[in-house]
This record gives C-alpha cells, structure tokens and sequence, in this order.
C-alpha cells in the first residue's frame, strides 16, 4: 500500500504531465481569423447540430410511446423536457449550416405552409408581456419546420423575414444570424415589401458597426423606393450616418 506522501506525490506527477501535454496543444494551434471556418470547426459543428436534432426526435418517440402506453405521468415530463429544449437559444456557430439553401426557389402556394406561417405570426403578435419570450421561441419552431419541410413554399422569405426579427430581439440577441436571416429573405424576394433592407441595414449600424453594409442597404432603398415609409426612414438614417462618419473640419 502506498504512503500518503506517495499518492501526493503521484498525482502531482500526473497534473504536471497533464498540463505539459494541454500546453503543448495550445502551442500547436495557431489564432483564426475572424470569420474563417476551418475544417475542424465544422465537423464540430456539424457534430453538435446532428446530437441536437438526435436529442429531439428521442424525446419526441418517447413522448410518443407514453402518449400509446397511456402513461399521462411520464408522457407529461416527456413534454416539459421537449419544452425546455425549444426554449433553449441554440446558436448555430456557422451560419451556413442554419441557413436554407441560397438556391431555393420557393414559389409554390403550399396551403400547409401557409398554416404554419399564420400560427407563427399570431404568436409573435400575441398581446401577453408574460409569455413573449415563450412566444418567441413557440415562433421560432414553427418557422424553421416551414422552411424544413416546405423550402419550395412561396411563403420561405416571409419565414425568413420573421426569423430575423426573432434573432434581432432582445431574448436572443443574435445579430449576425438575424441579418442574414434578413438577407435570405432579400435574395428570395428582391422587391420584398417586407421591412428586410430597412432592418438589417439598422441591425448593422446599431449592433454589429458595421456602417459599410448598412450605408449600402440605405442607399438601395432610397434607389427602390418600394414603399414610401421605408424610403423616407432609410433617408433619415443615411443622412445621420453619413453626417456622424464625416470626419469634422
């Protein structure tokens, strides 16, 4: 049996080993740029998407076999679990991996798409200050199952449109997936006469600084002028803009 003195020695042995061999990992990677996926990162990625949606049809096939079973009690928690999980903010660490594909061309009228999109929109118009972060969240799930289900419904950009005011709000907080939620929406619909210039260009300016892309999304709705409000807002905007960048004499 060894002493106490030995084990104590023992394990400082093994920390010193461990932190040798961490250190000569953390030598071993070099510092990524911002915005530059690497092919580690998204196997990562990918990994922890696949364990997500896995999570959620287990517990949605054991809710399943409660619900046959008629086992009220464990189909309840069953259901609280899957709650738990939809109100979770799950990001999604590359965008392009969340994103429907920029391909798409949805342009069919899909009357089960337009149901789901109706529910989701009376969720986020819902008159309630106790249940708006829930209702959010309930929007969030119907708009994604829209666009998994049904990418050739002529209702995506609307989907998309909504996603990003989810993304932008203040219980998620996710501007850079908001935005491009809002661009996808844009190269759906071009001529969209959904706010989508008009928000992300703001999101742009006001969350991310990025006053490059919101003065270009400004100016192509001065130059669209779909509908008159926006037209005049983006003015509005551009011309603060411009006046807080331009250098004093």
């Amino acid at each position: 049996m060894s002493s106490p003195a030995g084990r104590l020695t023992a394990r400082l042995l093994f920390a010193t080993l461990a932190i040798g061999v961490a250190a000569r990992e953390v030598a071993g990677w070099q510092e990524i740029p911002p915005g530059k996926v690497t092919d580690k990162e998204r196997t990562l990625v990918v990994e922890v998407h696949r364990a997500r949606k896995n999570y959620q049809e287990s517990l949605e096939r054991l809710r399943g076999y409660y619900v046959r079973s008629k086992n009220d009690e464990q189909r309840y928690w069953a259901e609280r679990e899957m709650t738990q999980y939809h109100m979770m903010v799950k990001d999604p660490y590359i965008l392009d991996l969340d994103l429907p594909d920029a391909n798409l061309r949805p342009d069919k009228n899909i009357p089960q798409a337009n149901n789901i999109l109706r529910d989701a929109i009376e969720h986020l118009n819902k008159p309630t200050l106790m249940e708006t972060d829930k209702n959010q969240h309930r929007a969030e799930v119907l708009l994604r199952r829209l666009i998994n289900d049904y990418p050739q419904s002529d209702k995506v950009d609307e989907a998309c449109y909504y996603l990003g005011e989810i993304y932008s709000s203040k219980y998620f907080e996710q501007y850079r997936r908001a935005v491009a939620f809002y661009e996808r929406c844009l190269q759906y619909e071009p001529d969209t006469r959904m706010p989508a210039r008009l928000k992300a260009a703001i999101v742009y300016e006001k969350n991310l600084a990025d006053w490059g892309r919101a003065k270009e999304l400004y100016q192509e709705i001065m130059q669209k002028q779909i509908e008159p409000g926006q037209t005049k807002e983006a003015g509005r905007r551009l011309e603060k803009l411009l006046g807080a960048r331009r250098p004093a004499r």
